[in-house]
C-alpha cells in the first residue's frame, strides 16, 4: 500500500481500496491499494475480531512498511466498491452510517415490535474527536433477563463494524470511544441512568 498526501486524495477516489486510519490525536493517514487481489486480502484481514487487540496494525507494499500502534487507532474507514459481508455483534442485524444531523422526533421511535426488531440511532464519539452516526437494527430480547444482557454488553465487543453509506466498511475501536448517545434509549439503561437532556457538546 502507498500512503498518499492530501494533494493526492482526489486522485485516489477511483482506486479499489482506500483506507483512512483515524487516530486518537485527531490525525488521519490515508493508504491506497489499487490491485484487486491485494485489496480483497486486506479487507478480509480487517474483518478479524482481534483487529484492535494486536499490538500493531501493519500495512506493507513493495516500497515500504508502515506500523501503527492499534491502541492509538479510533476508527478505520475502508472505502471500496466491493465491500465484504460484515460479521456483526450478537443480536445486531445491521449497522450503517447515516448522515442525519439530529436525532429523530422522540414521539415516533423506529420500533418494529411485530418482527421482534428495533431500530436505534447511535452517535459515537472517539478520543480523537471523530464522530460517527450509525443506524443500527437489533433483535429485541423477549425477556427482562436478556434485555439486561443487552444493556451490559451493547458495546462490549472487540470491534464495532458498520457499512459506509458511500460504499465500504467502517471499524470502530471500542476502547477509544469517549461517548455514545443512543435514541431511543434502551429501556433497561434509561431506568438506571441520570435524568438529563443533551443540549450541546462543546470541546474546550
Amino acid at each position: 500500500m502507498n500512503m498518499t498526501t492530501k494533494e493526492e486524495i482526489m486522485k485516489t477516489m477511483n482506486s479499489d481500496l482506500t483506507l483512512d486510519i483515524c487516530a486518537e490525536d485527531g490525525s488521519r493517514t490515508r493508504f491506497v491499494q489499487d490491485e484487486e487481489a491485494s485489496a480483497g486480502k486486506t479487507l478480509r484481514q480487517l474483518l478479524s475480531p482481534r483487529l484492535f487487540s494486536q499490538p500493531l496494525l501493519t500495512l506493507a507494499s513493495e516500497h515500504s512498511v508502515s506500523a501503527i500502534p492499534s491502541r492509538t487507532i479510533d476508527l478505520i474507514l475502508a472505502h471500496t466498491g466491493s465491500p465484504p459481508l460484515l460479521t456483526l455483534p450478537t443480536g445486531w442485524l445491521d449497522a450503517v452510517e447515516t448522515d442525519g444531523e439530529a436525532f429523530p422526533d422522540i414521539a415516533d421511535p423506529e420500533v418494529l415490535p411485530a418482527t421482534g426488531r428495533a431500530g436505534l440511532l447511535a452517535e459515537i464519539h472517539t478520543l480523537g474527536d471523530w464522530m460517527v452516526r450509525l443506524k443500527v437494527e437489533i433483535i429485541v430480547p423477549p425477556t427482562v433477563q436478556e434485555k439486561r444482557i443487552v444493556r451490559h454488553h451493547f458495546l462490549d465487543v472487540p470491534v464495532i463494524p458498520f457499512r459506509l453509506r458511500t460504499g465500504g466498511i467502517g471499524l470502530i475501536n471500542p476502547a477509544n470511544i469517549s461517548r455514545v448517545t443512543v435514541y431511543p434509549p434502551l429501556e433497561e439503561v434509561g431506568e438506571m441512568a441520570l435524568a438529563a437532556d443533551l443540549l450541546e457538546s462543546v470541546r474546550a
